[in-house]
C-alpha cells in the first residue's frame, strides 16, 4: 500500500486511508501490531558482537521452547532480499498455524558502548523522569558535552541506584544509529506481508549488569568490580557494599590489543574515589574465554582485591546454553526446539583450534555465510545462550540470589532501565499509522452509519406522525377572533404563575429554618430544645405599592447550664443575631436570611429563668440545666422587598 503522511491530507482522505488500512490489513483485528516486542509470543532474539555478524535464538514464549534462530550476516543489513528467505523461513515454521501471528525482534548491540555525562545543571536526582524523556528528544540540552548529535546517535538514561549523596546519580549511554536501518527492514517486511512484527534494540552491556545475580549467588562485603569484556571494549560496573550499582565506565579496545592495559588503573582510581576498601573484582568474558594476561594485570595491580574469573556459561547458578551442535540443522540453521530445563551448564572455549591451513574455512550450523574458525568469538557466542538473553527472558529473582533482592536490581526491573529500545520506529513511521484505539472505533464506523441511519429514518418516521396526529386535532383548525382577547388571556396566565412562584419562594423553605436553628444552637452548648414554632404573617392593611408587608417570627423554647446562658446573653443582640442569618444565607442560599438588605435585619427577646426543679427531678439530667430560656427572634419584610407577597384583588 502507499500510504501518505496523514499532515499532507485532508480529513476526508485520511478517514478513506484508514479505512483502507482496515480493509486490506490486519492492523484491527490482531493486537500484536500495537504489542511490545517482548510481549509477543514469537521473538527472535538477535545478538550484534562484532563486524562479522550476529547470532540469533528464536522463542516461543507461550510453550516455552528456544530453538537457535539463523545468523544476520553484515550483508543482510545491506541487502534486504537476503533477508527475505529468512524470515519466510521463521513464519512458516513458527507461525503459520497461528489465528494471530506475530514477530518480536530484540536486537542486543554489543559492537559499541559508551557514557557521556549530565550537565552540572542536571545534577537532581528528583528530576530522572524529566531527564530519561528530554534526553530521547533533545540530548545535546541536558549532556555536558554539547557537541554530541542526536542525528547520528540515540541516546539513553541509565540510573546509579546506590549513588551517595554528592556522586553522579545517573549517566548517558549513547548508540551510533548503523543498526536502525535493519530494524526498519524488519518492520518494513512486517507491513508487506500484513504481519506485525515489533523491534527493540537495548544495549546488551546493560543486560549483562542485570543478569548479575545470576552469576553471583551472595554479595561481597567490601563492594566489588564487574568487569565485563567485550571484543571492542570493557565496561566496569561498581557495585558498594549493599550491592547497589553506584557507577559504570567503560574502556575501548584500541589498536587490535585483547583488552585494556588502562584496566586495573581506572579500577584503582574509581574505587579510591568511591571509597571502596579491597573490593572484590569479577571478570566476566562476554566473548568467550578471558583474555590471556588480563586476570594477572589486574591482580598484580590490586594486590588486596581478590580477582575471579566468572563464566557465563558455566557458572554456579547453572546459565543455560544452546543444544549440541550435532543436532541436525534445517536450512535456516533451526536446530530442534530445547528449553531451559533442557540445558546443562557448558565450559567456556578455552582455546583457538586453528587449522592446519590459515586460508581453510568451515561453515558452522545456522551461520549464512562461513564463518572462521579463528573467529573464536563469533563461534563462542553461537554456542550458548547469551547472558544478556537470559536477562531479558527471565528476571534476577529467579535466579534465586541474595543479590537479586538488592535496591539495585529491583529498580532496573521494575522501571525497565536495562531494556530501554534505543532505536524505537521514528514518528515518520508511527504517524502513517492510527493507533489501536482509532483503528477500533474505526472498525465500529460502520455499526455507527447504521445506528446513524436508523435514527434518521425512526425521527423522520415519528415526525410523521406526530404531524399526522396533529393535523386530526380540532385544535389544528381554530382561529382566533381577536388578537387582544388572546394577549389578555396570556396576561392572566403570567399573573397566576407569578402569584404562584411568590407562594412558594425562598420564604417558605422548612428546612432552611431547621438549618437556621442549628446555627442559633450549636451542639458544643450544653443547651435542650423543647419546642420551635416558626410562622408567617402578613399585614394586609398596611400594603402599599400592590404589595403587602410579611413578618417572620421564629419562637425556641428550652433549658441549659450556665455556660449556655452566657452565650444566649451574647446572642440577644441585633448584631450577633444578623450575624448567625447571614451565616445561614451562606450555608443555604435562602435569599430570606440576606440580611444586607438593611430591612430584613432580625430582631432577637431572649428571656432567661432559673428554672424551679421540684425534688424529684434534683437527682435527674434537668438537674444540669438550671436556667430555662424563651427566644423570640422578628424579621419583618417590609413592601418594597421582593419576597412580600402581591396583592390580589
Amino acid at each position: 500500500m502507499n500510504l501518505s503522511q496523514p499532515n499532507t491530507l485532508s480529513f476526508p482522505q485520511r478517514y478513506k486511508q484508514a479505512k483502507s488500512l482496515i480493509k486490506h490489513t490486519s492492523r484491527a483485528s490482531n493486537p500484536n501490531w500495537y504489542a511490545d516486542a517482548l510481549a509477543i509470543n514469537i521473538q527472535i532474539h538477535i545478538f550484534v558482537g562484532s563486524d562479522s555478524g550476529a547470532i540469533s535464538y528464536i522463542r516461543n514464549m507461550e510453550s516455552g521452547a528456544w530453538a537457535k534462530g539463523p545468523n544476520i550476516s553484515p550483508e543482510m543489513e545491506e541487502d534486504p532480499s537476503l533477508l527475505k528467505p529468512v524470515l519466510d523461513g521463521i513464519i512458516t515454521e513458527h507461525c503459520a498455524n497461528t489465528k494471530k501471528p506475530g514477530i518480536g525482534v530484540i536486537l542486543y548491540v554489543a559492537d559499541e558502548f559508551s557514557t557521556a555525562e549530565l550537565g552540572p545543571e542536571h545534577q537532581n536526582p528528583a528530576e530522572v523522569a524529566e531527564l530519561r524523556k528530554l534526553i530521547k528528544e533533545n540530548p545535546r540540552s541536558i549532556l555536558e558535552d554539547h557537541s554530541i548529535s542526536n542525528e547520528s546517535h540515540s541516546w539513553r538514561l541509565f540510573p546509579y541506584p546506590g549513588a551517595a549523596s554528592g556522586q553522579p546519580f545517573a549517566t548517558a549511554i549513547a548508540f551510533t544509529r548503523r543498526h536502525e536501518h535493519l530494524m526498519q527492514k524488519f518492520r518494513s517486511y512486517g507491513e508487506q506481508n500484513n504481519l506485525p512484527i515489533r523491534t527493540r534494540a537495548i544495549s546488551a552491556p546493560l543486560c549483562a549488569i542485570s543478569a548479575l545475580p545470576w552469576l553471583l549467588d551472595q554479595k561481597p562485603e567490601n563492594g566489588f568490580v564487574a568487569l565485563y569484556h567485550y571484543p571492542q571494549f570493557t565496561v566496569l560496573s561498581f557495585f558498594n557494599t549493599h550491592g547497589d550499582l553506584v557507577l559504570i565506565r567503560t574502556l575501548q579496545h584500541h589498536g587490535n590489543v585483547p583488552f585494556s592495559p588502562q584496566s586495573a588503573s581506572a579500577i584503582m582510581t574509581t574505587t579510591a574515589s568511591l571509597e571502596l576498601e579491597k573490593p572484590h573484582v569479577f571478570i566476566i568474558p562476554m566473548a568467550g574465554a578471558a583474555p590471556m594476561g588480563l586476570s594477572d594485570s589486574l591482580t598484580s595491580m590490586l594486590p588486596d582485591s581478590q580477582v575471579i574469573t566468572l563464566s557465563p556459561t558455566s557458572s554456579a547458578l547453572h546459565i543455560p546454553t544452546a543444544p549440541s551442535e550435532t543436532s541436525a540443522p534445517s536450512d535456516l540453521g533451526v536446530t530442534r526446539a530445547w528449553k531451559w530445563s533442557d540445558l546443562a551448564a557448558q565450559a567456556a572455549v578455552e582455546s583457538d583450534p586453528l587449522p592446519a591451513a590459515p586460508s581453510e574455512e568451515t561453515a558452522i550450523p545456522g551461520v549464512t555465510r562461513p564463518w572462521k574458525l579463528k573467529d573464536m568469538a563469533a563461534v563462542a557466542m553461537l554456542s550458548q545462550v547469551r547472558l544478556e538473553v537470559v536477562s531479558t527472558t527471565n528476571p534476577p529473582s529467579a535466579s534465586n540470589s541474595i543479590l537479586a533482592e538488592s535496591h539495585t536490581f529491583n529498580t532496573l526491573v521494575k522501571e525497565m532501565w536495562p531494556i530501554q529500545d534505543f532505536l524505537p520506529p521514528t514518528s515518520a513511521e508511527t504517524a502513517l499509522y492510527p493507533d489501536q484505539v482509532e483503528m477500533k472505533l474505526l472498525k465500529c464506523s460502520k455499526l455507527v452509519k447504521l445506528a446513524a441511519a436508523c435514527l434518521v429514518v425512526g425521527s423522520l418516521a415519528k415526525l410523521g406522525m406526530d404531524l399526522s396526529t396533529s393535523v386530526a386535532d380540532p385544535a389544528w383548525g381554530y382561529e382566533t377572533t381577536h388578537p387582544q382577547i388572546q394577549i389578555n388571556s396570556y396576561r392572566k396566565s403570567a399573573l397566576e404563575y407569578d402569584k404562584l412562584n411568590n407562594l412558594l419562594s425562598d420564604r417558605s423553605r422548612a428546612w432552611s429554618n431547621m438549618e437556621l436553628l442549628a446555627r442559633l444552637i450549636p451542639a458544643k452548648q450544653n443547651i435542650t430544645v423543647k419546642d420551635f414554632i416558626y410562622k408567617t404573617s402578613i399585614q394586609a392593611a398596611n400594603a402599599t405599592n400592590q404589595r403587602i408587608p410579611v413578618i417572620r417570627t421564629w419562637t425556641i423554647t428550652g433549658s441549659g447550664d450556665s455556660a449556655a446562658r452566657n452565650y444566649l446573653e451574647t446572642l440577644n443582640s441585633a448584631t450577633e443575631m444578623a450575624k448567625i442569618f447571614e451565616n445561614t444565607y451562606q450555608g443555604t442560599q435562602d435569599k430570606s436570611f440576606n440580611v444586607s438588605i438593611a430591612n430584613r435585619k432580625p430582631r432577637p427577646d431572649i428571656q432567661i429563668k432559673r428554672a424551679n426543679n421540684s425534688n424529684s427531678q434534683r437527682n435527674s439530667a434537668a438537674s444540669s440545666h438550671p436556667f430555662k430560656f424563651k427566644m423570640t427572634i422578628t424579621q419583618r419584610l417590609d413592601n418594597e422587598d421582593e419576597l412580600t407577597l402581591p396583592l390580589a384583588k
